[in-house]
């Protein structure tokens, strides 16, 4: 397992990625449920401070998948 936390811009951060693998869930599920939590927040610039939502290279068929950065509080 890779380090849970990582540094960016200053700020402690993790990917919805890395939560699947800690918490052995299917990551497609993870994406669902922070897309619910942000759905249900309403405020654009709340969802701004909480995730940020990036792209990853799969390591076996080098396409391009969506994921989440999230800090302590998201």
């Amino acid at each position: 397992m890779s380090n849970l936390v990582k540094i960016q811009n200053n700020q402690a951060v993790t990917s919805s990625r890395m939560v699947a693998e800690v918490f052995e869930r299917e990551h497609r599920n993870v994406l669902k449920e922070i897309d619910k939590i942000i759905k249900d927040m309403g405020s654009a610039q709340k969802v701004a401070t909480l995730f940020y939502e990036t792209t990853y290279i799969h390591e076996q068929n080098k396409q391009e998948y969506r994921m989440y950065l999230m800090n302590r509080d998201g």
